[in-house]
């Protein structure tokens, strides 16, 4: 996914996200999350950081951001470290930037690995336990992905992707996606996207590819 950075205030938050969830038995949500994002209350700065997060929802619920808590083990020798600052990001002068993500359950622990790499290959750098979860260990889950922002109620929208519309040149783009079964095969995305606020648009996935975005502000 490409990636880029804005000016925004504390209360604005914008990234782009992988999400994989589901619900246990007491129809709790149990979710891990990982992409970029530029959130100055959660990082108290205005960069773009790669961002992960797990949850457990319930009485009493669980899960942080990063490494604010015991969960996820990194690699060894892993120079990645999450919620670090990512540089450079996209942009006329230095070009597109882009992260690759891959989330998958290892078969043999049921381990959550993720993977990360900045303009190149994605390498694991770690994993969160099966023990963190009730049900991803388990159940079949519902992936998700796309642009997310946020706002305080008075605040101004702030823009998704590059802040450009999707049907416009410089676009943000999600790139190569594929889905990993059961057996480790993967198999390239291909359906309709569910769109969300009026503010902003995505095209339809062809070959693993989609655009999206737009410049936010009144929403």
């Amino acid at each position: 996914m490409d990636v880029y950075g804005f000016n925004l205030e504390y209360g604005q938050k914008t990234g782009g996200l992988i999400w994989i969830y589901n619900d246990d038995e007491r129809k709790a949500l149990n979710e891990i999350v990982a992409g970029w994002l530029v959130s100055p209350e959660d990082y108290k700065d205005s960069k773009t950081h790669f961002t992960m997060d797990w949850f457990v929802g319930g009485e009493p619920s669980k899960g942080c951001i990063d490494m604010s808590c015991p969960g996820f083990q990194r690699t060894p020798g892993s120079d990645v470290v999450p919620g670090q600052a990512i540089d450079p990001v996209s942009s006329t002068s230095r070009g597109q930037q882009y992260i690759t993500i891959r989330v998958s359950k290892d078969r043999g622990s049921n381990n959550w690995e993720i993977y990360y790499g900045f303009n190149g290959d994605a390498k694991i750098i770690g994993y969160y336990p099966k023990s963190l979860f009730y049900s991803l260990s388990y159940k079949p889950v519902t992936i998700m992905f796309g642009g997310f922002v946020y706002k305080y109620v008075r605040q101004r929208s702030p823009p998704m992707g590059s802040g450009i519309a999707p049907s416009r040149p410089a676009a943000a783009s999600f790139r190569s996606m594929k889905l990993i079964d059961a057996d480790g095969n993967k198999h390239p995305v291909d359906f309709d996207l569910t769109l969300g606020e009026q503010c902003f648009h995505a095209t339809p996935i062809k070959y693993g590819m989609f655009f999206y975005g737009g410049p936010g502000n009144v929403c």
